[in-house]
């Protein structure tokens, strides 16, 4: 807003300025013509000058550079206005870069704890399910209990006919 302000003030100044140097151009034509006026004895020539139209010049020109000035004040502060943003965002770029590789690290550091812990467990805890099927000690097993089974059922089978004969069992 001062930057604004400030080049205001200052294009008023170089018009007014700008608007007495050509009061002082105009004054030195004016003399200009009067001395050439005099050497080709133009005599009819009014020698009068006419500096009626002085003050609103000066005003005018005035205006017209303070004018010009808060423009330029205006495209300086949006330009000012713009580089801090643009500085703004690369900052805030860079920071959420770093960030996002500080959470990168974080979570491959818990990924590999993860890992280790998941992978120590494996080998110190069995299954709890086989994967593997063992034939041969499940079948003795089974047929050995299957044997067990059918023995004592024999026993009572004899047992059972025994007593049918009316005989006494062993």
């Amino acid at each position: 807003m001062w930057e604004i302000l400030w080049n205001t003030i200052k294009g008023a100044v170089i018009g007014a300025i700008g608007a007495i140097c050509l009061f002082v151009l105009g004054f030195f034509i004016e003399l200009f013509n009067e001395g050439y006026a005099i050497l080709t004895c133009d005599c009819d020539r009014s020698m009068v000058f006419d500096w009626s139209g002085m003050w609103g010049l000066l005003l005018m020109c005035t205006i017209g550079g303070a004018v010009v000035g808060m423009v330029y004040g205006i495209c300086k502060a949006k330009e000012a206005r713009n580089a801090e943003k643009n500085r703004r965002d690369a900052e805030n770029l860079e920071a959420a870069r770093k960030q996002r590789i500080q959470w990168a690290s974080e979570v491959k550091q818990k990924a590999l704890s993860v890992n280790t812990i998941c992978e120590s467990n494996s080998k110190n805890v069995p299954p709890l399910v086989s994967n593997e099927y063992k034939a041969d000690t499940q079948m003795e097993l089974i047929l050995s209990e299957l044997a067990n089974a059918t023995e004592l059922m024999g026993k009572i089978d004899a047992m059972a006919k025994d007593v049918q004969k009316g005989g006494i069992s062993q």
